[in-house]
């Protein structure tokens, strides 16, 4: 498989992911703060994608 296949699959799940997991977990949130855990849920669902995938195809 592409390698830039991969990486946009992942950063779109990882996008989508993160505007999910914020809507749901922060309602009531100011914007700046909605930013701020976006970009947290993020990177952890990115660092944790490429986790998942090394172990599959390590």
């Amino acid at each position: 498989m592409n390698i830039a296949l991969i990486g946009v699959a992942i950063g779109l799940m990882a996008t989508l992911g993160g505007i999910v997991i914020v809507r749901r977990n922060s309602p009531q949130q100011p914007i700046p703060v909605k930013a701020v855990l976006f970009g947290l849920y993020f990177w952890g669902l990115v660092f944790l994608q490429l986790v998942v995938f090394v172990l599959f195809m390590g």
